[in-house]
């Protein structure tokens, strides 16, 4: 066989090939999603899947910090107890020595500490820069019955210690925080490295943090910027319930012995020796409660982070440009209230409400331009069996996201997983991949009068074990899919769908408690009602009057690329083949078979006259 026609040959199978392929296309065979799931709920995958950005800190080093920490208030704790019950007189706030810095205990009594009094306490770890900047070199803990006050109506800002060599933090064991400016003049708190005369960034050394252990905190009119790091608890703003103390370095504790505590600054010092005394730690709260109004954070590891908390009431606030998430209800969070408050531009999820928090609810919120969710409600059992703290396996929920705007987030505007009884109402939904995703078998999810506008892949997705949600009264404009179920259960009734480019509803797996029924479906894809690959489906009466079959490329393709069409096309492109043979194929320019043969005639007339012909000598 010669090279020409074996490259013929060729050339007609990769175009069968071709066009084999291009029919498997157009008819919707799926070749399989390259991309892996992302796994874990508030973990952050680096597998290449949208779960916003990357935390840019120093694991090994931070999660170290966090632990000596924790360390330094229970030893605080501890030492507090000690004071009050052994042979100790502490009449007034003392210091502790713990480490890089010293610790300022702040003691019950009944008036509240000031800004004046910690210029009185510690005039060399908490100096006026100007008078109106305060600069806090040491950290500050405030025990039960104490009030820490940091109120002022002049713009006051205080810079918190924070650089390679040590940070400080205020931390509250179980007394109360107040932190509050004036509308036009808020006051400041904030990172300050001052070798940098900046405020600190890095967090891979640490990072100056405020905390409410406890008891109550109440923050108006002020700004927290760039505080915090690695964990929830240190993340920069954390409201936490109280904690079992843990374990703590006898070896380390160089306080607390000896009647004789002089004063340092005018506080007193407790000097080293054997401790004396009951070494039990005091009873503190065991939740927290929170007022947060008229708030900024900024820069934050965790903008505000939230556990073990009830009556928490976050109002009129800004939450941005956090490291992870900006607003947390982690654990055991209750009878909570998020209302015109605006978390963007958050490096993971706007809003998260984790396992075992319920009665919350988010009203008026904004959650937009976020790495990963708008918001994520996770309603899941602490555990599905025997555990080794005997978790609860009982589900969460009774919470509700309302009037809300949910905007141009990485991934989706708001994940239910798993739980009971979400209500999503009456909110606007608009460019994000996917508007809703309610997974992890919730239960009795309500989506309800809510705006869908342009989602990347769906508007709502029901997925995975879901029963008796509802999906009802909303409108859907644009995008590509309406409304996706698969292997749930779910009433989808009364929507108004329109200028969608592929499916109104998309049906698949097991469908026998799906309920598609009085819905207006209008749109240019291929089907309004995609149930193909759904068991025990039957769609309800719906308008489908507006639904028109676009012509697109794609389906003129797939008009003409059918099966029989692509077999009758292969064959007859080898039989071209076989029918080009070697002599046939030569190069150059066409001639006529016989150009080189004319008959006589085109030469002459065919008669000659005997004198026209010469005699030829022999």
């Amino acid at each position: 066989m010669s090279r020409v026609r074996a490259g013929l040959i060729g050339a007609s199978v990769g175009v069968a090939v071709g066009a084999i392929l291009v029919g498997l296309v157009v008819n919707g065979v799926d070749f399989g999603d390259v991309k892996p799931d992302a796994v874990g709920r508030n973990e952050i995958a680096a597998n290449g899947t949208i779960q916003g950005d990357l935390y840019s800190g120093t694991p090994e080093l931070e999660s170290r910090l966090v632990q000596i920490e924790d360390e330094r208030l229970v030893y605080a704790r501890t030492a507090a107890s000690v004071a009050r019950w052994g042979d100790i007189s502490t009449d007034g706030p003392f210091r502790l020595d713990t480490g890089a810095a010293f610790t300022l205990v702040l003691t019950a009594r009944a008036e509240p500490y000031t800004i004046e009094d910690l210029l009185a306490l510690a005039p060399n770890t908490f100096v006026a820069q100007d008078a109106n900047t305060y600069l806090l070199s040491e950290s500050v803990v405030v025990m039960e019955g104490a009030t820490l006050a940091l109120n002022a109506d002049r713009g006051v800002t205080i810079r918190m210690e924070s650089d390679a060599s040590k940070f400080v933090s205020i931390v509250t064991l179980g007394g109360a925080l107040t932190i509050a400016g004036s509308d036009l003049a808020p006051v400041s708190m904030l990172s300050w490295d001052s070798q940098l005369a900046a405020p600190d960034t890095v967090t891979d050394d640490g990072r100056a943090y405020i905390r409410a252990i406890g008891g109550q905190a109440t923050l108006s009119d002020a700004d927290f910027a760039n505080l915090g790091f690695w964990s929830g608890n240190t993340g920069g703003l954390a409201l936490t319930g109280s904690e079992a103390a843990g374990p703590f370095n006898v070896a380390d504790m160089s306080a607390l012995t000896d009647k004789a505590a002089p004063e340092v600054a005018g506080a007193f010092l407790l000097p080293a020796g054997a401790l004396k005394g009951d070494v039990s730690a005091p009873t503190v709260s065991p939740l927290v409660s929170a007022k947060v109004d008229n708030v900024s954070i900024d820069g934050n590891a965790f903008g505000l982070f939230v556990t073990s908390a009830v009556n928490v009431r976050v109002s009129h606030s800004d939450i941005t440009n956090s490291l992870v998430d900006g607003l947390v209800f982690h654990r055991f969070v209750k009878d909570s209230t998020v209302i015109d408050t605006t978390s963007s531009n958050n490096a993971v999820d706007g809003f998260t409400l984790a396992r075992s928090s319920t009665g919350v609810i988010f009203d008026r919120v904004t959650a937009s331009a976020n790495g990963r969710n708008g918001i994520s409600l996770d309603g899941q059992p602490l555990a599905d069996g025997p555990s080794a703290i005997g978790s609860e396996v009982e589900s969460y929920g009774d919470n509700r996201i309302t009037d809300s705007d949910l905007l141009e987030n990485g991934r989706y505007g708001v994940e239910i997983s798993g739980g009971r009884d979400v209500t999503v109402a009456a909110n606007r939904i608009a460019s994000n991949q996917v508007g809703v995703v309610i997974n992890h078998g919730s239960f009795g999810a309500i989506i309800k009068n809510n705006d869908f506008g342009e989602q990347g892949l769906q508007s709502v997705a029901v997925r995975d074990g879901v029963m008796q949600a509802a999906v009802s009264n909303n409108t859907f404009a644009g995008g590509d899919t309406a409304i996706y179920v698969r292997n749930a259960g779910v009433a989808i009734t009364d929507n108004t769908l329109t200028s969608l480019s592929n499916h109104g509803v998309t049906v698949m797996g097991d469908a026998g408690a799906v309920s598609v029924v009085g819905n207006s479906i209008s749109g240019y894809g291929t089907l309004p009602i995609y149930d193909r690959e759904a068991v025990g489906f039957t769609p309800g009466i719906n308008d489908l009057d507006g639904w028109h079959p676009a012509t697109t490329p794609a389906a003129v393709l797939k008009s003409i690329f059918r099966p029989l069409t692509i077999i009758w096309l292969v064959l007859a492109l080898l039989l071209l083949a076989t029918m080009v043979g070697p002599r046939s194929l030569r190069f150059g320019a066409y001639r006529h078979p016989y150009a080189n043969r004319a008959p006589l005639q085109t030469l002459s007339k065919g008669v000659i006259a005997r004198h026209s012909v010469s005699r030829v000598s022999e």
